[in-house]
C-alpha cells in the first residue's frame, strides 16, 4: 500500500495571533501556509510591491494541517509514515494520538505506525506545526554565534536561513508540508540501505563496491542470495552473491564500463541498476535506481605557495575538468511552491553551457528529481550543508541534530554521478580568524571540522569533502591576508568596472562565486513594482526587492540599488533616467562583466582551473546579480555567457604592450582545428584571419594581434570547427562608451551571429 499525502484533501487552520480569530482554508500538500493563504484571498500576492511586510504578523502563528482517509481493512504488513518535508517544528497526531515530533526542515521524518493505532474504516492525521520563530524564542544566543542581521532566530533551528531574508530573498518565515509524503507498507523481507560507488576506472575496467543491508525474517540465513543487475544501453552486467548475513559489502569488477562523463567532455551514461533478493528461487524484493560508472576527486592544496601557485582540481575518471558553473538558490522562495520550477530553472544550466551546479548553502538540499536531472544532463554537483554566513552553536545537542540531518542527506543522495562534493558551509570559515572572532581558529568549528567530516566519511568515504567554502586552513591565520592566500576563493571585491585589478589579476585558482548586478527587462519589473513606483528607485518596494527584508534603508542590504547604478554608471559614463534605457544599460553592463570573468579564467587554463559564477535565477521577483529572472526572462548576461561557456570558444585578451592575444579554449575531449577571423563588427575591416589547431582540453594561444586599448570597438570572433561556424566578441577600449553606440553594436551582432536574441 502507498496512499500518497498528495492524494488527499487538506485544511489549513490557524489562529490570528493578533485578534485571536480562528480561520480554516484549503491546503495544498506539498505547499507553503503562505501559498494556501493567497490562494484563499487572505492575503495579496506577496511577491508584489510591498505586501510581503504584510505577512509579519503570521511569523508568529501556529498551524495545523488535518486530512481524513479510509481504509478497506488493515494491512498484514508493516506500517510507517513518512513526511518527506516538514517546515519545520512539528507533532503529528493519527486519530487524535500523537505519533511523533519533527524539527527539522530539511529532512524526511519516519513514523512507525502499529495496527492499534490505523483504524479499518475512517482515520484521521493533523500536523500540528509551530511558528519557527516562537520555536526558539527562548533560545539564548552565546556571543561567538553570528549570523546576518537578520536571521539569529534561525541559528538554533534546522531550516532554510534565509527564509528570513537575505539579499537574494525575500523574509518570508512560512510554515508547510513542504514536500508532501505518504503512508506506506514495507514488506517482512526487504532491502534496506544501499551503496553502489565507483572505486577506480581503468583503461577497460572499473572497480565497483556495493555496501547493503536487509531486513530478514528468517531464523537461519541459509538459502539466501542477490543479484545485481546494471544496464546501460545493451550493455549488461550483472554479479551475484550469497546473503549469509544482514549487511555486506562486495567488491567487483565492470569490463568495459560506459563511462558517466560530465557535460560537454563525453556522455553521462547511466545504467539501470535492479538488486534482487531470492530465498531459494523465490524473490523477496527487489530494489531499482540509475547510477553511473565514474571517479570524481577534487585535488587540492591547503594554501597557495609564496609563488601564487596551488591547486583547486576536480580531477573525472582520471582527467582534471575545467569547471564552468553557476550557483543554485532555491527555485522558489516560498519552499513547496511550484515545485516546477526546479527542473525548468535547472535546464538553463544545460543551455547556458555549464558542467556544474554549486548548491548554495541558505537554502534546502534538493530532492531526487533535481539529482535525476543532473544525472541525465552531465552536470556535476556541488553539494553545500545547510550553513551560511553563520557561527553555529558549538554544543553536543546541536552536534546531535547535525549528524542525523547530515546522515539523512548523504544517504539520500550517494548513489548520484552528479554529486561530486560536499562542503561543509558557505563562508563561515569567513567569520573566523579575524574582526570580532580573531582569536578563534577555523579548526575549532566543530560542526564542520568533525561532525560532517566524520558523516560523510562513514556514509559516503569515496566522495571529497571540503570544510567550507571558501576553505580556510589555520595556516592562514601566521598569512598576510593579501594577496589572498586561499586556492578557492568567493570573488566579489569592489563590484566596479569589471577590468579593477581586483579581478584581473586575481590570484584564484578556481573561484567559486563572482556576480556582478543587472536588472530584469521593465516587462518583468512591471510584474512586481506598482506602476506608480516604477521610477522610484528608493522607494519602499525598490528596496525590497533589491532585497532588504522589512524596506529598511539603513539595513545591510540597502545599498544594492545604488551599486546597479553605479556599475551601470561606471560602464556608460551616464545614468539613463527612462525606465528602459536604465535596464538595457544594467544588463549590457553585467553581461560584459561576467564574460569578461568566465574568459579570464578559460584563458588562464590550467593554472586556472573553474569558475562558478553567480547565479543562474532569482528565488523571487527582484533586482540582483542573476542572469535569468523569476519569470524566465533572459537577461543579455546569459546569452553572452552561453557564447563564452561554448566546449570550443574562441577569447580575446585585453591589450598590453600595443598586442592582445586570441587564445582557442577547448574543453572537448578531442583535438580541435578550423580557420578563425577577427573583424569589426561594425565596418568589418578584419584585423586578423588564420588557422588553428589546439589539443584536447586544452588553452592555446593561437594569435597575437596589434591592437590598441584607447580604440572603442566591438570586435566578432568567427571561427569554424568540427560544430560548424561559431562566434564570439570582444570589447575593446575602456569604459565609458556611449548607450547608443553599445545598442547599435549589439543589433549587429544579434543579426550576424545570434548572440544576444
Amino acid at each position: 500500500m502507498h496512499l500518497a499525502f498528495s492524494e488527499l484533501s487538506w485544511e489549513l487552520s490557524w489562529v490570528d495571533p493578533v485578534d485571536q480569530s480562528k480561520h480554516t482554508v484549503p491546503a495544498a500538500v506539498p505547499g507553503n501556509v503562505i501559498g494556501d493563504l493567497h490562494r484563499a484571498g487572505i492575503i495579496r500576492d506577496p511577491y508584489f510591491g510591498c505586501n510581503s511586510l504584510e505577512l509579519r504578523k503570521y511569523e508568529f502563528a501556529d498551524w495545523e494541517y488535518s486530512t481524513a482517509f479510509s481504509l478497506d481493512r488493515l494491512p498484514d504488513e508493516e506500517l510507517r509514515l513518512v513526511f518527506d518535508g516538514i517546515d519545520t517544528v512539528a507533532d503529528i497526531f493519527l486519530n487524535d494520538e500523537w505519533i511523533g515530533h519533527a524539527e527539522n526542515m530539511f529532512i524526511t521524518h519516519i513514523f512507525p505506525v502499529t495496527r492499534e493505532q490505523l483504524r479499518a474504516g475512517k482515520n484521521t492525521l493533523a500536523v500540528k506545526i509551530k511558528s519557527s520563530v516562537n520555536a526558539v524564542r527562548n533560545k539564548e544566543n552565546p556571543a561567538a554565534c553570528y549570523t546576518l542581521a537578520h536571521n539569529f532566530e534561525g541559528l538554533h533551528i534546522r531550516r532554510a536561513i534565509s527564509t528570513y531574508g537575505w539579499d537574494i530573498a525575500p523574509r518570508i518565515v512560512g510554515a508547510g508540508l513542504w514536500r508532501g509524503g505518504c503512508l506506506e507498507t514495507l514488506k517482512k523481507d526487504r532491502w534496506g540501505e544501499f551503496y553502489l560507488a565507483t572505486i577506480r576506472v581503468q583503461k577497460n575496467e572499473a572497480q565497483l563496491a556495493l555496501a547493503w543491508n536487509c531486513h530478514l525474517t528468517d531464523t537461519v540465513l541459509d538459502d539466501l542470495s542477490a543479484k545485481l543487475t546494471m544496464t546501460c544501453g545493451n550493455s549488461v552486467f550483472t554479479h551475484s552473491f550469497p546473503v549469509r548475513f544482514t549487511s555486506g559489502r562486495e567488491l567487483f569488477n565492470v569490463p568495459s564500463p560506459l563511462l558517466w562523463s560530465p557535460r560537454g567532455s563525453g556522455t553521462p551514461h547511466l545504467y539501470t541498476c535492479c538488486l534482487e533478493l531470492f530465498r531459494k528461487e523465490e524473490l523477496l524484493d527487489s530494489a531499482r535506481w540509475r547510477t553511473g560508472i565514474r571517479t570524481i576527486d577534487l585535488k587540492r592544496t591547503e594554501t597557495l605557495a609564496p609563488d601564487g601557485t596551488g591547486e583547486f582540481v576536480f580531477i573525472v575518471n582520471n582527467k582534471p575538468v575545467f569547471i564552468k558553473g553557476s550557483n543554485w538558490v532555491p527555485a522558489n522562495a516560498l519552499q513547496g511552491e511550484a515545485p516546477e520550477r526546479v527542473l525548468k530553472s535547472l535546464d538553463l544550466f544545460a543551455e547556458a553551457g555549464c558542467n556544474m551546479v554549486r548548491c548554495w548553502g541558505g537554502g534546502v538540499y534538493e530532492d531526487t528529481p533535481f539529482f535525476d536531472r543532473c544525472d541525465e544532463l552531465g552536470l556535476m554537483v556541488w553539494q553545500d550543508f545547510m550553513f551560511a554566513c553563520e557561527t553555529v552553536p558549538q554544543e553536543e545537542a546541536f552536534f546531535e541534530k547535525v549528524r542525523v540531518e547530515a546522515e539523512s542527506v548523504v544517504k539520500k543522495l550517494r548513489n548520484h554521478p552528479s554529486l561530486a562534493l560536499y562542503s561543509g558551509d558557505n563562508e563561515c570559515d569567513e567569520l573566523l580568524g579575524r574582526g570580532y572572532l580573531k582569536k578563534r581558529p577555523m579548526s575549532t568549528n566543530k560542526v564542520t571540522r568533525r561532525i560532517l567530516a566524520e558523516t560523510v566519511y562513514m556514509n559516503d568515504p569515496v566522495r571529497d569533502y571540503l570544510p567550507s567554502s571558501p576553505y580556510r586552513s589555520d595556516q592562514i591565520l601566521h598569512l598576510p591576508e593579501d594577496p589572498c592566500p586561499m586556492p578557492e576563493q568567493h570573488l566579489w571585491g569592489p563590484r566596479d568596472s569589471w577590468k579593477n585589478p581586483f579581478y584581473k589579476h586575481n590570484n584564484a585558482i578556481f573561484a567559486s562565486e563572482i556576480g556582478y548586478h543587472g536588472m530584469p527587462c521593465v516587462e518583468s519589473i512591471r510584474k512586481f513594482i506598482p506602476e506608480k513606483e516604477l521610477n522610484e528607485r528608493y522607494g519602499k518596494s525598490w528596496l525590497l526587492h533589491s532585497t532588504q527584508p522589512f524596506a529598511d534603508e539603513n539595513g545591510p542590504h540597502a545599498y544594492r540599488t545604488k551599486l546597479m547604478e553605479d556599475q551601470t554608471r561606471e560602464f556608460f559614463g551616464t545614468l539613463p533616467e527612462d525606465l528602459e534605457t536604465l535596464a538595457f544599460c544594467s544588463q549590457a553592463a553585467q553581461a560584459e562583466a561576467m564574460k569578461y570573468f568566465i574568459e579570464l579564467f578559460r584563458a588562464a587554463k590550467p593554472a586556472k582551473t573553474g569558475l562558478i559564477w553567480w547565479n543562474i535565477i532569482d528565488c523571487w521577483p527582484q533586482f540582483s546579480d542573476a542572469v535569468v529572472d523569476y519569470f524566465y526572462q533572459k537577461k543579455l548576461a546569459f546569452h553572452y555567457i552561453k557564447a563564452a561557456q561554448q566546449p570550443l570558444s574562441l577569447l580575446l585578451s585585453d591589450p598590453e604592450g600595443w598586442s592582445a592575444v586570441l587564445s582557442a579554449a577547448n574543453d572537448t575531449p578531442q583535438e580541435e582545428n578550423g580557420t578563425w577571423e577577427l573583424s569589426d563588427i561594425e565596418s568589418g575591416e578584419i584585423f586578423g584571419s588564420g588557422s588553428y589547431t589546439v589539443g584536447a582540453e586544452k588553452t592555446e594561444v593561437i594569435a597575437r594581434l596589434p591592437l590598441c586599448a584607447s580604440d572603442k570597438r566591438m570586435l566578432l570572433i568567427s571561427w569554424t570547427s568540427s560544430a560548424g561556424r561559431q562566434y564570439n566578441h570582444y570589447l575593446l577600449g575602456n569604459a565609458p562608451f556611449a548607450p547608443e553606440q553599445y545598442r547599435k553594436w549589439l543589433t549587429l551582432l544579434q543579426e550576424k551571429t545570434g548572440i544576444g536574441r
